[in-house]
């Protein structure tokens, strides 16, 4: 079982993948025949496990507390990227510490309930482990009835990185973490996610991150540099169900949905494109629970409202069970700029005789607005514990007086290189107060009196995530 596949070979391969070849590590040549159970007691750290090019259909591969190290770790990765493609009934699972998996397609899973999971008993989980450089899809023609999820986080400072995931039709979450009493730690960037076509029910999220049950749990995961592109599953195209997690560069861009904080508390959501390119339905960020931040936000042509407005606040239920409605309280929205969206800001959105608990001690502070013909926001509720202040919008441009307190000025906004409404160097956004918001949505540092809206003056912009430069490294040559 035990043979090299040549030095060159593991050199490139951990070079692909970062880590520097051991020259004492041992190759294994894998089949879909291939004894697991017994492969698993002879690898050890800086090994490769080389899964054979071809069709592994209704393969299931566990990978049982397997041992790398940080210097050292286990990789599992198809011969050519690409060409080991997973499909049918396959499944992969795998716990232990500093493994990497890569190179791998899973195509069409159909009758798993998980189809990759970072977990091989309830008891026995992953941690500091990697995928990366794989491809998760659904073909148009592909028929999966059975709930499932694509790919499920357990354990402990795990990373999804590079990876494609299209075409999901049947219901289920795409990519779920599963959070416990401890944090997780976990990072999911540099992805490409969608499309994923309208589910018509509750379970469409592509991005889930704890459940109700554990949402006041803190699991710390950083999901940044992603884009989502027509992630139409349902309104919640990330929920966010637990607590203390960062949400930041990412592109959403035609997404009939919105990064919805649906349970937990202290999330940050810091330095995101929401471009809905006038698409029926598509949103920004729903908040729900306590003490969240969203700083440095651009929002652009968005035609949601209510739940799906650029920036919602919930009405909460008084003394919520934990898969209800916690209210809204010391939400900080502040920095953001919005353009064209049909509603800016709703608040008390789902106001009723249960969800009685309205948004309470919440600023929104040094925003600005080029609303068009659309309205800067829609109030359901009594601001009076509000602090709104110094918020700005685009004289001439506002279709109705209502609710947030906003100065009419001439902003000065051009289209730049990146695509954005951008400020001059003339523009009159600066703010007249502190807002200790240090940096704008380009990393830029602000000064001590900065400007409102999401963008300093300038001409340093950030690399924002698209179609080039997320997802697989080797799309060019997979089957469609």
């Amino acid at each position: 079982m035990k043979r090299s596949i040549g030095h060159l070979v593991l050199l490139a391969a951990s070079l692909s993948t970062g880590f520097v070849a051991n020259a004492n590590a041992t190759d294994f040549k894998v089949s879909p025949t291939t004894d697991i159970k017994r492969l698993v007691k002879e690898v050890a750290a800086g090994d490769t496990v080389v899964l054979e090019n071809g069709i592994w259909l209704d393969t299931k591969l566990n990978f049982e507390q397997l041992q790398g190290t940080e210097n050292a770790p286990i990789q599992i990765r198809a011969e050519t990227p690409g060409q080991v493609v997973f499909t049918g009934r396959s499944e992969l699972k795998l716990s232990g510490h500093n493994i990497v998996i890569s190179g791998l397609v899973i195509r069409n899973p159909q009758g798993m309930s998980e189809v990759v999971e970072f977990r091989t008993h309830s008891a026995r989980h992953a941690h500091n482990c990697r995928i990366t450089d794989c491809l998760f899809e659904e073909s148009a023609d592909a028929i999966s009835s059975k709930e499932s999820h694509w790919l499920s986080i357990y354990g402990s400072e795990n990373r999804v990185d590079h990876c494609t995931f299209r075409g999901k039709k049947n219901k289920g979450t795409t990519l779920v973490v599963w959070v416990s009493e401890t944090p997780g730690r976990h990072r999911i960037d540099h992805n490409h996610f969608g499309p994923r076509p309208v589910l018509g029910a509750n379970g469409g999220e592509t991005i889930r991150i704890g459940t109700s049950d554990v949402s006041e749990f803190d699991s710390q995961t950083i999901v940044e540099q992603n884009y989502f592109h027509g992630c139409d599953g349902e309104v919640e195209i990330v929920s966010n169900k637990s607590c203390a997690n960062i949400y930041r560069y990412n592109v959403f861009e035609e997404c009939s949905g919105t990064l919805t904080l649906r349970h937990g508390h202290r999330c940050l959501v810091d330095s995101n494109l929401f471009l809905g390119r006038q698409k029926s339905g598509t949103g920004g960020i729903r908040i729900i629970g306590q003490s969240h931040t969203v700083t440095n936000n651009y929002f652009e042509g968005l035609r949601g409202d209510a739940e799906r407005a650029a920036l919602s606040m919930m009405n909460g239920i008084p003394n919520s069970p934990l898969n209800g409605y916690s209210p809204v309280r010391n939400a900080r929205v502040m920095h953001n700029t919005f353009v064209d969206c049909k509603v800016s800001i709703e608040v008390g959105v789902g106001s009723s005789r249960k969800q009685s608990a309205a948004p309470n001690d919440c600023t929104i502070g040094q925003n600005v607005f080029l609303p068009d013909k659309w309205e800067i926001s829609r109030i359901h509720t009594d601001l009076t514990n509000f602090d709104c202040h110094d918020n700005k919008y685009q004289i001439g441009d506002r279709k109705t007086e209502s609710g947030i307190d906003a100065q009419p000025l001439d902003l000065l906004f051009t289209r730049v290189a990146d695509g954005l409404l951008r400020p001059t160097n003339s523009s009159p956004i600066r703010s007249q107060m502190e807002s200790g918001v240090t940096e704008d949505i380009d990393g830029i540092g602000r000064p001590q009196l900065p400007s409102c809206g999401c963008d300093e003056p300038g001409n340093e912009f950030r690399h924002w995530p698209d179609h080039a430069n997320t997802g697989l490294t080797w799309s060019s040559g997979v089957e469609q």
